[in-house]
């Protein structure tokens, strides 16, 4: 038997009327994270994002994890801090946007501090 699905206002019916709600993802279970990822449309963001999501839900880290997401997430600070200048001095075009990429380098950097922390 195949079955058929609708769409109704974010909740899936199939042909026996069974209401199926979507699985938030991991950012969507944070107040506002999906909403940024989805404005400012960068995938590097959104992975930072979602890594801050994780901690708030469950801020056991395992150091081996620490220690990758040190490096990856000072990867994605610098790439946000360039764009964010990029953004200040050629591309004039999105104040908002820029705002948020220098809001985020500053975060994210914050993060990376606070991870190094606890290697130690």
């Amino acid at each position: 038997m195949v079955l058929v699905t609708k769409r109704m206002q974010g909740l899936q019916m199939n042909d026996s009327t069974e209401f199926h709600v979507p699985q938030p993802t991991t950012l969507d279970m944070i107040n506002g994270l999906a909403d940024i990822a989805d404005y400012m449309d960068d995938k590097e963001l959104t992975d930072a994002l979602t890594f801050i999501a994780k901690i708030i839900i469950k801020p056991d880290i395992p150091l081996q994890v620490a220690t990758i997401e040190i490096v990856r997430l000072q990867a994605i600070a610098a790439k946000m801090s360039f764009k964010a200048t990029w953004m200040a001095n050629v591309d004039k075009g999105d104040r908002a946007k820029k705002n948020l990429y220098y809001t985020a380098a500053e975060s994210i950097n914050a993060l990376v501090s606070a991870l190094k922390y606890i290697t130690r």
